[in-house]
């Protein structure tokens, strides 16, 4: 049986926030962290996500979020520091490093000024889901299958997370979400 407890950890961080935050999520899938979100009381999310399949799926969930069709490679089609949280939990890793750095880009944009990010994405150590024996399209970039997926050392995770954010936690763990252990970096920080 799966566990993954991730936002159990930061769930008072994230409603230290505001009194209601506003929660962008990106790359929602099914819902599996929004439903979490709501079910901790957390009513304003805006989930977004490239498949309409999926998001049908979390259209389903009790508390109705906010459900948009987004592709990331595409700027957010949100006023600048609309959000006091944004959530990116292994959505990062499908783009060059060109489109991963627009896409950061784009959620210091939408976040409020000190506004909390809780990002995960595939570690360089995650070898059940691509991190070894695969074509390499660039750096720490593979085709895995049919997609492309990045993978993060600790330079990366630095390089990405630049000093104008403020890091209150940054750690490669092991975490229980599919069939096999997965590697990634947990990365919690705020706008400076």
């Amino acid at each position: 049986m799966e566990t993954d407890p991730w936002l159990e950890r930061w769930r008072e961080r994230i409603g230290a926030q505001a009194m209601t935050p506003e929660i962008l999520e990106l790359g929602c899938g099914e819902g599996r962290d929004t439903r979490f979100l709501l079910s901790a009381g957390f009513d304003r999310v805006t989930a977004l996500d490239i498949s309409e399949q999926a998001l049908a799926e979390c259209r389903k969930l009790p508390g109705s979020p906010r459900c948009l069709l987004h592709d990331l490679r595409e700027p957010l089609p949100f006023a600048d520091g609309t959000y006091e949280v944004v959530l990116a939990s292994l959505c990062l890793h499908y783009f060059s490093w060109d489109i991963t750095g627009a896409a950061m880009q784009e959620i210091w944009r939408v976040l409020k000024r000190g506004g909390l990010l809780l990002c995960r994405v595939n570690s360089t150590r995650d070898v059940h889901y691509g991190a070894a024996g695969h074509a390499e399209l660039g750096h720490h970039y593979y085709r895995v299958g049919e997609k492309q997926k990045r993978f993060f050392d600790r330079t990366d995770i630095e390089t990405l997370f630049d000093p104008s954010w403020r890091r209150l936690a940054v750690q490669e763990l092991e975490i229980d979400r599919y069939a096999k252990p997965k590697t990634v970096w947990e990365v919690v920080l705020t706008k400076g």
